[in-house]
Formats: C-alpha cells, structure tokens, sequence
C-alpha cells in the first residue's frame, strides 16, 4: 500500500469513539442477566449494590463468598447500581444500569491502545518508505496507524460477546492495555512511564487476579534489559511502578484482612488464582487435545487480527530488535505463554493477546500488498453479508413460520416463546443493514480515499453490523432462552401461595450455582441463604433444590433419602429452554 500525504485520511475523534459507541452500547440494554458468566457477574456485582462500602472488601453472591474472579469491575458496576438505586430507576432496570461499566473499561482499552500505537508509529523505523517525497508527516501517518489499531480491536471476533458480559476480562484487558502503552511510553518519557505501568499493574490484578498479568510483566521485562534503549531508567520505572502497585495492594490487604471473613477469602481466592496455573496442578497438562483446543480457538477468537499481526512480524524480522516491534512483540508472546500455562479451553485466557495484537495489526498495514488487503476486504464483505442473511432468515422463520423448517428448529431451541415484532427494533436492523450496503458500495468504489484504515473499516463494520443485527432482531428470544426471570417469579408464587409454618420465610439453597442463585436472586421476591452457612439456615421454611437429569437427578435422590421426614416438595420447574436442569422447591413438613 502506497501511503502518501494526499491520501493519508485520518478519523475524526468523534466518529472514532462513536464507533466504540456504536460497537458496545447495543447488547448492554433490555435484557437479564445470562446464565453462566455473565449472571454470576451480575450477582456479584448486585450483591455490592446492596451492601455498604464498608463490605467491599471481598466479593460474594448473596451470603455466598465468590473468589472466581476480580473485584475492580464489580466495584463500578456495584457503584452503578448504588447510583441507579439512589435515583429510583426501576428494578428491572438495575441490571441495565450495572452494564455500562462495560463502556468505561472498553474506552479505557481503546484509548490506551491507540496512544501506544501512535508514540510507536511515529518512530523512525515505523515511517513509511518515501523515495519521492510524498509521505505523510510523522504525526499525521502515526494517527492513521492509531486509528487503524482501535479499529482491529473492535473488528476482533472474540471480543464481541464477552465485552458486552460482566465478566472482569475487559477490566484485564484495559489494565494490560496500560501496561503496554507504559512499557512504550518508557521510550520517550520514562518518568511518568513508571507510574502508568504500576496503574496498569493494579488495575490488571483487581480485574481478574495475578495469572495473566505477570507473565506479561515478566516477558516486557526480559525485552527490555536486552535492548539498550529500554535498559535506561529501568530500575527507577520498576520501582515507580511497583510502589504504586504496593500502596493499592497494601490499602486493600488490610481492608480485607479487618473483615469477618476476610481472610477465608483470601484463601480462596489465592488457591482459585493457583488452581488457573496448569504446571502446579499435578491432574492437569497442556497435552495433544488442548494444543488442538488452543488452534481452534486461535483461529476465529484472534480473526483477523492474528494472521495480519502475523504479517507484520514477518515484514519487520530483519528489525524485530527495534522496540517498536519488540514491545508489542513481547506482549503478544506473553499472551501465548498464558494459554500453554492456564486452561487453553477458557475464551477469557485469549484477552491478553487483544491488545499487543491490534497494536502489531495495524503496524503491518502499511506494508501489505493490494492483493492481500482486497482478500481481507472480500472476505468481510462476504462472511458478514452471508451471516447478516442468515440473522434476517432466522428472524423471519421464527416470527412469520417460513421457511418451517428453520423455524421448527428455534422451537427446539426456545419452546414456548411467542414471538412479537417490535417496530423500533426492526427499524433499526434495516437501518443497520442499509448502512452495511452503504459501507460496502464506498469501500469497494472509492479510488481516491487509500487512507491506512480503511483495510479494516469492512470487518470492524461487518461485526458492529452482525451484533446490532442479532441484539435488534434476536433478543427477545436469545432473552427467554437464557433468562431466569419466569423461574424466578415461579418460585415467588410457590411461596406466597404456600402456608406458613413458622416465623422465617427465607428460602434456604441447596446445589444451587453461582450463576442460578445471583438470578433467582435477582428475579425472585423472596430472601435466599445458603444452607448450613447460616445459623438461621437450617430454620428457613423452604429450600430450593437444584439438579440435572443428565444422571438421574442424584442430588435429589439423595436430599429426600435422607430429608424426606422433615420436606415436603411443593414446586417442581425448569426453563423452557433448558431439558435438563430443573429446580425443586421444598416446604418445611414441621416445626
């Protein structure tokens, strides 16, 4: 690709974060919680909304103590839904409001991605081969670069879903994000290099604990003691930033250390972080089968940002030394190292090669070949457009009966569910896809416009098309299938309909997960305790009971056998869309 300064387009800042806008906001709004992750997220963050400052110490789901996880992300979406309490919005609102921290934590990833790609394209040896005279400016061809990495993010295929979760990746994320661009700051400024990379450091280990960011760490340090460059100052950016990091720590160490229950979690919480690690599980290997695991996965979590980040290491070997190819270079080795050391099958273990990838992404733009980047466009123009009429087939099957055979198979998967159209919701999908054909006739018409992003203006575009698509005209059966919002207004009619037999009303759980009891306790009007955590659980009237007919119901089997004198079962239920797992209410037979 010839970059000149006549066709060297840069994006406004305004359609740019726009974009991230447009890319996150659809999906956050007008639906539950959705069982597994995100639910438990929920809960946890829900269970902070609830309970004083004072209590934030350490993370749980009700009266249950969660470690499976960070705290970072669920503190702002715990402080969300404080303010959204505060303001008086509804209750079934409150899990809307809790999601825009989603926003936050994708802007903060997004900004610090491209003000790390833009201090490395201005380098020298980035600038683009200029025997006539005719190249951008440094600054004008290092903003094109910048734009072009925010727009490999977002093009990412594996983002998608889980951004739009409360789940503590995109806070990892934007934390390892910010170590990268403290890492590439060290080259011109390294005084203020050290302390971002110690609030990187902090923000990466109370988002999702201490497993990923520290290989991460580890490898950007080896890069840089073995380049002169990155050597000097070294030892006074390392203790910046492990000052700031220390002092967070120390803070939040003692704070948790003066709860009840402190340092139960903190137990736990050190042995789930362990338990992540293949190498210290003597039960666990990164065998055959997870290798081929890890390939799969690779292959559509990192598309297209992998094979193009893959060129650039190839176009640059002769100058993989420089430090604008060796810090992202170092970041994207450590994100491999944390898939052969963690659990491969885990689509969060992927997050940390997001960002050192879309930064080496768009390094390499400028050095691909038309051909190339007219496979990339067409390849987006066709997988997105074939998708986007398989989302309009599917919705029109399942609302309308044709074709019937499509149609019979969303009753499988959602039985019951009746279907409604919503006239703004179908608006705009047309207007998405109307704009989708827009995009596509200016991509592959223009001549003139040869601006460094526009190779990924069709895949960042096509996912952004596809989202709004399925979050438009999928989600209120995607919502039913997924919800526990029926189940739990069932378990609240079982119990208001229910006599009393004694002076607690609490429902105690039994085998509930994570995910299923941060919903029930969302959606149901009853007061849950765990059984056995509590002094007043054994008194609760009703127990609620969860088990899966995969095995023939055992944990049921085995309740009654040895409870059946003192329970009586009153409510039996399951989701409409799920076979297999059923809930079983049971009624206290006596005082």
């Amino acid at each position: 690709m010839v970059i000149t300064a006549a066709n060297n387009t840069r994006l406004s800042r305004r359609l740019l974060w726009g974009l991230i806008l447009l890319y996150i906001l659809p999906g956050l709004f007008a639906r539950t919680p959705w069982k597994p992750d995100d639910a438990a997220g929920f809960g946890q963050s829900f269970t902070f909304a609830q309970t004083p400052f004072s209590e934030w110490a350490f993370s749980s789901i009700g009266d249950r103590l969660y470690v499976e996880g960070g705290l970072l992300s669920a503190w702002l979406a715990g402080l969300l839904g404080k303010l959204a309490l505060v303001v008086g919005i509804p209750h079934n609102w409150l899990d809307d409001a809790m999601r825009l921290g989603n926003v936050f934590w994708l802007v903060l990833a997004g900004w610090a991605i491209w003000n790390a790609t833009y201090r490395l394209a201005k380098r020298v040896e980035l600038q683009p081969e200029d025997p006539l005279g005719t190249a951008p400016t440094r600054v004008d061809y290092a903003r094109s670069v910048a734009d072009a990495s925010v727009l490999c993010l977002l093009g990412t295929l594996g983002l998608l879903v889980r951004s739009h979760m409360q789940v503590p990746e995109l806070a990892e994320l934007a934390g390892i994000s910010i170590m990268l661009l403290g890492a590439v700051r060290s080259l011109d400024r390294p005084i203020g290099a050290g302390w971002m990379l110690g609030v990187g450091i902090a923000i990466a280990f109370f988002a999702r604990g201490w497993a990923h960011w520290l290989p991460f760490l580890l490898l950007l340090l080896i890069s840089s003691t073995t380049h002169s460059s990155l050597r000097f100052g070294l030892l006074r950016r390392m203790t910046r930033a492990a000052a700031v990091f220390c002092v967070a720590f120390a803070i939040w160490f003692f704070w948790l250390m003066s709860q009840k229950q402190g340092e139960i979690w903190w137990n736990a919480w050190n042995e789930w972080n362990v338990r992540r690690f293949l190498i210290l599980d003597p039960t666990k290997s990164f065998d055959l089968p997870a290798l081929i695991v890890t390939l799969k996965t690779l292959s559509w979590f990192l598309w297209p940002i992998l094979p193009m980040a893959c060129w650039t290491v190839w176009r640059y070997r002769t100058a993989l030394s420089e430090p604008s190819i060796r810090i992202p270079l170092a970041g994207a080795l450590a994100g491999i190292v944390v898939l052969f050391i963690t659990n491969p099958a885990d689509e969060a273990n992927y997050f940390p090669l997001l960002a050192p990838l879309s930064i080496l992404a768009a390094i390499g733009l400028s050095t691909m070949k038309r051909g190339l980047i007219a496979l990339i466009d067409w390849f987006a123009v066709l997988w997105f457009t074939f998708a986007a009429v398989l989302v309009w087939l599917g919705w029109t099957a399942a609302t309308f009966g044709f074709p019937a055979k499509i149609a019979a198979n969303f009753e499988k998967l959602s039985p019951g569910y009746v279907p409604d159209v919503i006239g703004l919701e179908l608006a705009l999908a047309v207007v998405a896809s109307m704009a989708w054909a827009r995009l596509i006739i200016w991509r592959t018409s223009s001549t003139r416009n040869r601006a460094l992003w526009r190779p990924m203006v069709l895949s960042s575009g096509g996912v952004i098309l596809l989202w709004l698509l399925m979050m438009t005209l999928w989600i209120p059966r995607i919502d039913y299938a997924k919800s526990f919002k029926s189940l739990g207004e069932a378990v609240t009619r079982a119990v208001n309909n229910h006599p009393s037999h004694g002076d607690s009303e609490c429902v105690a759980d039994y085998n509930l997960g994570y995910a299923q009891r941060a919903t029930l306790q969302y959606h149901a009007d009853v007061n849950f305790v765990r059984k056995g955590f509590r002094a007043e659980a054994p008194k609760c009237n009703y127990l609620l009971l969860q088990d899966t007919t995969r095995q023939g119901l055992p944990v049921k089997v085995d309740f009654e056998s040895k409870a059946s004198d003192r329970w009586e079962l009153i409510w039996t239920g399951n989701r409409n869309s799920d076979r297999h797992e059923f809930f079983f209410l049971y009624a206290r037979s006596g005082r």
